[in-house]
């Protein structure tokens, strides 16, 4: 008793140094994803501020040549008009002779158009003003939405319920809830993979997750698997329009198979069963190395036509040994009694 004790302890203590030598694997592994996705997250906000540089450099040189533009438009106006008021000074006499010409004008469109050339010639009103204050600029709305810059909403992790998973006829059915509403989530991502191991996933010698993306509910049905492992590790994550979430908590489902395999040595003796294979031997030679085979004959059953198949064979052979043996206990008897004196 007390060696069996022992052994249980120290399977016990095999077991959990297995279980923490897992976790320091997972710890490791998460660490060097932590370092990695920071880095590449580093880089993308790299790249999305130099992008928001650019945009500003852009919108600012544009604005640059605005101001350059109207500055040259409004000293180009300017320096036309002193010119004109120079030539006015130095021609004082000529427009006073054209005013006078203008006096004996008798069409009134003709006496119009040399008064406004007279009134043009002494203007002292600039055609253009020096303010520039509808170029200027106020980014402070700009400046507050810049200010409230943040990092993505991300979902929060979805929570996989074992009592609502289901195993069953190499299928699966995954269900999972959200720890709190979230009407900005779009769809879920399910991972899965094989293992032999129970408890958490290991980090080590396992296979790649596989994905499902785009699931737009709560709840998914892997069909048509083939268990040929043990286990099946499980996990779920939500996205939104921009992000994925976190993974949810790991769950384990254990995967039971069907193994069966049908016995030659209980057969019948015109059926050769190898495995899940069953052909027909009409010669009835169970034993023989050589066999006739044809494809005619060969016959490929599921489980549930080789059970169906096998047990009608067992009892169809079992009644007829039956009904031999009745029918030679009664000839024995008729014979039994017609002789007796």
């Amino acid at each position: 008793c007390l060696l069996m004790t022992l052994q249980r302890i120290i399977s016990t203590l095999a077991n959990k140094n297995d279980e923490i030598q897992n976790f320091i694997d997972t710890l490791n592994h998460t660490l060097k994803g932590v370092q990695e996705n920071s880095s590449n997250i580093l880089s993308e906000l790299d790249e999305e501020f130099d992008s928001l540089y650019s945009i500003l450099d852009e919108v600012k040189e544009s604005m640059i040549n605005s101001i350059k533009q109207e500055q040259a438009r409004k000293s180009q106006e300017l320096q036309s008009q002193i010119s004109q008021c120079n030539n006015a000074l130095e021609n004082a006499e000529e427009l006073l002779e054209f005013a006078t010409r203008s006096l004996d004008i008798k069409e009134p469109e003709e006496f119009s158009k040399a008064a406004r050339q007279i009134k043009d010639s002494l203007s002292l009103k600039p055609k253009v003003s020096d303010n520039m204050t509808h170029l200027m600029v106020d980014f402070s709305q700009e400046r507050q939405m810049l200010q409230t810059l943040k990092f993505l909403p991300v979902p929060k992790a979805p929570e996989i319920d074992p009592v609502e998973c289901l195993v069953a006829d190499n299928s699966v059915t995954i269900a999972w809830r959200m720890p709190e509403e979230d009407n900005k989530i779009d769809h879920f991502i399910l991972e899965h993979r094989k293992t032999n191991f129970d408890g958490l996933p290991r980090v080590k010698d396992e296979r790649c997750w596989e994905i499902i993306d785009n699931i737009k509910g709560t709840e998914y049905t892997l069909s048509g698997l083939k268990f040929d492992s043990k286990y099946m590790n499980f996990r779920v994550r939500a996205c939104n329009k921009a992000v994925a979430g976190e993974y949810s908590d790991p769950v384990t489902l254990e995967t039971k198979a069907l193994n069966f395999n049908l016995d030659n040595s209980s057969s019948h003796l015109n059926l050769k069963v190898e495995d899940t294979c069953v052909e027909w031997d009409p010669t009835g030679g169970k034993g023989q190395e050589s066999k006739i085979k044809g494809k005619e004959n060969k016959v490929n059953l599921s489980y549930e036509q080789m059970i169906v198949y096998w047990f009608l064979s067992n009892k169809l052979l079992t009644h007829f040994e039956t009904v031999l043996s009745e029918i030679f206990l009664f000839i024995y008897m008729t014979f039994t009694f017609y002789l007796l004196p």
